[in-house]
């Protein structure tokens, strides 16, 4: 009984050691709950509120979980965003990329990385990168979504500035580099690397050095030394050479960059190609010279005078027209105005300082000489700040021009039968083409409308028109032989059909007054060769050649044409009349310029001289045979056109 008592009273005292253990231990874990539920508070904020955005993802992209950056990303609230996919939070070019994303990151169970623009209303995009990784337990992933608008929006920028810097060096021919004096490293850009044809692999100061020209490289590697110890900043202009022989020119400008200790740290230079600009330089001077050559070859005196009126420089034949006017230093007052001293309004050197061209004539007399008429031309040269005028002067004589002005004052008025041509075409052809078109016209109304025909007014309408349009076209026929006759030509050798050409003309001349009661006989070869010449040029030729068969021929007579080849290599056209014929002693100065046997006031004797310098113009030949009182024959012989041969 003792023993179970002690036992019991043991048992008594234990039991409160034993409950205060267990409240120790209670008030333990209640703590370390308060700890726990502390630390999740802590973290729950720190996940509310962090700076970047996360989420929780399933496998088909919907949202689990979001903290509330994450929701101000998407610009909802947390609650809002559970069970939405994050897909249509997206742009729509990039929902692709982000169903890619997560398909890759449940595959792949490691760590991915994208960049995404979300789909927000406002002037500025909103662009993420998102991180994300798969969870133990593989149906979730975690990931963090970052706001990068800024950096790429800054990313952009600079991409912007380094394209527009490429663009403006590769459009300008200027590269930029830079060089580091204690590593000798070499930076260069895109632009400067085509200009030395080096690769980007080649970025050394050696394979810059090798490009400089052999002769340059010294004075180059000179300068760069001295920038590099002194800091001393320099332009230079330098060859390159490659090695295909090829040399360009370039221009370099260096500046130093200088620590507070005085170092230089870094060289950074700009280098332009400017081989175009030493092109034309080199052309520039050499047109120059050329320039002067031609200045100096001139026929004509030039003189040209500053914004004062001083003469600045002049040709060879200046000085000798005057002798002591046109010198350096000498003012326009010498030559244009001797008794004033001031320019005159109507000094030409003074209006082509204005800025007008003045066309003049000047008469200089000098004592013992014959007076000289010059032709004056001042015209202004623009100066390029459009402040200060320049004048250019030409002096020409034109003494022997005004006496032959004085032979062709009596020159007929229809000298050319071109002239005449040009003169009625627009006149004379619109009228009778209206006039053909409603005659024409009126014909198809009678053919429309029977009717009319039964109308006994009208009944010789129908013959009266169709002698309209006849004789309409008749006359338009004849103003295109006179427009053929008196069209331009280019001046130069062409192949033409001679027969062609005396039909044209034969065609004019049936319309001279008088010319009936000539008889006219052609004897045109038909397998005549076309021969070399201008075809304007001969209308004149053979046009000369008739009128003056009609001219020589007073009352009835007989004028023959005749055309046939000669040799294979000249063919001939012969002119013959039936006219008065000419004398030994005029047959001698026939071809002479203003000879003339015809009365005054009806021809100055140039057209068998042009007749005779056109066809010698073409290697033919004229020759004439007449006898007084038994007519003239001509023959004209022309060179074969050989141009499709061989």
């Amino acid at each position: 009984m003792e023993i179970q008592e002690d036992v019991s009273v043991k048992t008594q005292r234990k039991k409160p050691a034993e409950q205060i253990a267990l409240e120790l231990k209670v008030a333990e874990l209640s703590r370390a709950l308060e700890e726990i539920e502390a630390s999740r508070n802590s973290y729950a904020f720190l996940y509310d509120f962090a700076p970047v955005g996360y989420f929780t993802f399933d496998r088909a992209g919907g949202i689990r979980a979001a903290n509330q950056t994450g929701a101000a990303l998407l610009g909802l609230k947390c609650g809002e965003l559970i069970g939405q996919k994050f897909e249509h939070f997206v742009d729509y070019e990039d929902c692709l990329v982000f169903a890619d994303f997560i398909e890759t990151v449940f595959i792949s169970q490691k760590k991915e990385t994208c960049r995404l623009q979300l789909a927000q209303e406002g002037p500025l995009p909103l662009s993420v990168r998102i991180e994300a990784l798969v969870t133990e337990s593989g149906t979730e992933c975690l990931a963090v979504l970052v706001d990068i608008s800024e950096k790429k929006r800054a990313e952009q920028a600079l991409s912007q500035s380094e394209y527009n810097l490429a663009k403006a060096q590769a459009m300008t021919h200027v590269g930029s580099w830079s060089f580091d004096p204690a590593t000798s490293e070499v930076r260069a850009s895109a632009e400067l690397l085509r200009i030395m044809r080096l690769r980007p692999e080649e970025t050394t100061d050696e394979a810059f050095s090798r490009v400089v020209h052999p002769d340059d490289r010294d004075n180059v590697l000179e300068h760069l030394r001295r920038g590099a110890e002194f800091g001393k900043n320099y332009e230079i202009e330098h060859r390159l050479q490659f090695d295909d022989g090829t040399l360009r020119w370039v221009y370099t400008i260096v500046e130093a960059s200088v620590n507070s200790a005085g170092k230089v740290v870094k060289l950074y230079g700009t280098t332009q190609d400017i081989t175009p600009r030493k092109q034309a330089e080199s052309e520039l001077r050499n047109k120059t010279n050329e320039l002067q050559a031609i200045f100096d070859s001139i026929g004509d005196g030039i003189a040209v005078y500053d914004h004062t009126g001083m003469i600045q420089h002049h040709n060879l034949i200046s000085p000798q027209l005057f002798p002591q006017e046109i010198l350096p230093g000498k003012f326009c007052a010498e030559v244009f105005h001797p008794d004033k001293n001031h320019m005159p309004q109507l000094c030409p050197v003074e209006l082509a300082l204005k800025g007008e061209r003045v066309d003049s004539c000047l008469a200089l007399e000098r004592e013992g000489q014959e007076t000289r008429q010059l032709e004056i031309t001042a015209t202004p040269i623009k100066d390029a700040q459009g402040e200060h005028n320049r004048a250019l002067v030409f002096f020409r004589d034109v003494t022997a021009k005004r006496q032959q002005e004085l032979h062709l004052i009596q020159t007929e008025k229809m000298s050319s039968i071109g002239v005449l041509a040009t003169g009625i075409a627009h006149e004379i052809n619109n009228p009778l083409t209206s006039v053909a078109g409603f005659a024409e016209a009126l014909q198809r109304r009678f053919r429309e409308e029977p009717k009319l025909k039964e109308d006994l007014r009208l009944s010789d309408f129908p013959r009266y028109l169709e002698v309209i349009v006849r004789e309409s076209y008749r006359c338009k026929g004849i103003i295109d032989h006179l427009l053929s006759f008196g069209r331009k030509s280019d001046g130069g050798p062409v192949k033409v059909e001679i027969n062609i050409v005396l039909e044209e003309i034969l065609e004019l001349l049936k319309y001279l007054p008088g010319y009936q009661k000539i008889q006219v006989i052609t004897r045109m070869s038909p397998d005549l060769p076309p021969v070399l010449g201008d075809p304007s040029g001969l209308r004149q030729v053979f046009m000369n050649l008739l009128v003056n068969a009609y001219h020589a021929i007073d009352g009835p007579g007989l004028v023959e044409v005749t055309t046939e080849p000669r040799d294979n290599e000249m063919i001939a056209v012969l002119v013959r009349d039936t006219g008065c014929g000419m004398a030994p002693n005029i047959l001698e100065r026939i071809w002479e310029p203003f000879f003339t046997t015809k009365e005054v006031g009806k021809g100055v004797g140039l057209g068998l001289a042009l007749t005779y310098n056109i066809v010698k113009r073409y290697g033919g030949e004229i020759r004439l045979e007449s006898k007084l009182g038994e007519g003239s024959q001509f023959t004209v012989l022309l060179p074969v056109w050989q141009g499709d041969r061989g």
